[in-house]
């Protein structure tokens, strides 16, 4: 009888948690066709520029949920509402924004005009194990044999999908500095995501918290906005104004409202429905809508190398991940 009322149990859970775990792989979804979309503005659009108008657009979009979110709290101002930063979080919310929006976006950008989306997909998906080495000096963490070995084995894995890609109708010399480009906005998000525990860490206390991960991602998305505008003046005057078509246009938006907010907003539902290590396991999905919609909007080409490398890259973030977690 115990058994029984044990798998009924695990029915009832599995089937309460299931529209969350759909959820989730719409938002796979979602990323890995965000590769596509990169890909198809950054041929027509210089890369601030296009940053920029993503931004324009989810920041908008970031502050109008932001204000929802906080309209259950009583007696509540507007700064307090909208959660302003305060000057001893000023400092550490730029330096997240130069790292999480503007370098992430100018190398993403530039980078996705050079290599194919599925490529960059499973290149970026080495993100954790830059993140969890790059803890070693950001935030006092131990560096270990296991995670140097996964960031050899994770850097083997991109090495074979750089070096045996099989979309050779990019010329090979664009896609290597294509890829390096990724690599260095996988390693520029890393940065800002150690940045972000260091600030959520510094704030323990919860009587004394003036930053929540949401308003994190709210107030660094306008500061990298602002940041880009500079480098979109440049572009302005030295290519001039490239006008999208209304194509380019939707995928700018899918970027900005799907991209950006209303997948962040979903994942987070499901970090907190199911927990962060749950959730998580959705996002080594991404790599593969971001190689199947290659192929089947941009007629990207599927090989071994992209197989192999992903496993490898699998095996290196996942020694990462398991390092991280014992510590």
């Amino acid at each position: 009888m115990s058994l029984w009322k044990g798998h009924r149990f695990m029915g009832r859970q599995w089937w309460d948690n299931a529209p969350t775990h759909g959820l989730l792989v719409l938002v796979a979804a979602i990323w890995g066709l965000g590769w596509v979309a990169g890909r198809v503005v950054a041929l027509e659009i210089e890369p601030a520029t296009a940053a920029w108008l993503r931004y324009s657009i989810a920041c908008i979009c970031l502050f109008m949920y932001l204000f929802y979110r906080n309209g259950s709290r009583e007696n509540t101002d507007l700064a307090t509402r909208m959660q302003l930063p305060v000057r001893g979080d000023l400092r550490r919310l730029l330096l997240i924004a130069f790292f999480s929006t503007l370098l992430y976006q100018l190398f993403f950008m530039t980078g996705m005009a050079r290599t194919a989306a599925g490529d960059a997909s499973l290149i970026v998906t080495l993100n954790p194990v830059f993140t969890a080495i790059l803890a070693v000096p950001m935030l006092g963490r131990r560096m270990t044999l296991r995670l140097a070995g996964g960031l050899a084995i994770g850097a083997t894995g991109v090495a074979i999908v750089t070096g045996w890609s099989p979309n050779v109708d990019i010329p090979t010399a664009t896609r290597i500095v294509g890829d390096i480009l990724i690599m260095f906005a996988a390693a520029s998000w890393a940065t800002s995501t150690n940045l972000v525990k260091g600030l959520l860490e510094q704030q323990q206390n919860p009587s004394h918290r003036t930053q929540n991960p949401l308003s994190i991602i709210v107030w660094s998305s306008f500061f990298g906005w602002l940041m880009l505008s500079p480098f979109v003046g440049w572009e302005l005057w030295y290519s001039g104004w490239t006008t999208p078509t209304i194509e380019i246009w939707l995928w700018i938006v899918f970027l900005a409202v799907f991209s950006t907010v209303i997948s962040y907003v979903w994942f987070a539902q499901g970090i907190d429905r199911i927990g962060p290590t749950a959730s998580s396991t959705y996002v080594f999905l991404v790599p593969v809508f971001g190689i199947i919609s290659g192929w089947a909007i941009l007629g990207e080409r599927l090989g071994w190398s992209l197989a192999i490398g992903f496993v490898l890259i699998l095996i290196g973030v996942r020694m990462a991940q398991i390092e991280s977690i014992e510590k």
